[in-house]
């Protein structure tokens, strides 16, 4: 799995306010590591807007709707909860991602 990639995954057993049920996630894991290990980091999507910086970016149109990173969502998951790659998302989102990581983690 590819840093970057968007995929179908089952967020199901979650508890408000952790996000649940079947949605888009943002892989941000490093590539090297998703090869190896049996885990990935996601970031959540939603399709509620607007953009709240830095807890909630647009990434674009996935699953057939605009689609915003839910940055307090961040977690681990197993692979096994991945159902299928949607598409890729742009270096500059990518980008826009990890700053609002930084700025939401420190």
């Amino acid at each position: 799995m590819k840093r970057g990639t968007v995929v179908w995954v089952n967020l199901s057993d979650a508890s408000p306010p952790e996000m649940g049920k079947v949605r888009p996630g943002v892989i941000i894991s490093g590539t090297l590591h998703n090869e190896v290990l049996s885990t990935v980091i996601i970031i959540p999507t939603s399709t509620l807007a607007p953009e709240i910086a830095p807890l909630r970016i647009e990434i674009g149109e996935f699953g057939g709707k605009n689609s915003y990173a839910v940055i307090p969502g961040i977690r681990q998951v197993r692979k096994t909860r991945l159902l299928g790659i949607i598409g890729q998302i742009s270096n500059e989102r990518l980008d826009a991602i990890e700053s609002c990581l930084d700025a939401f983690l420190y």
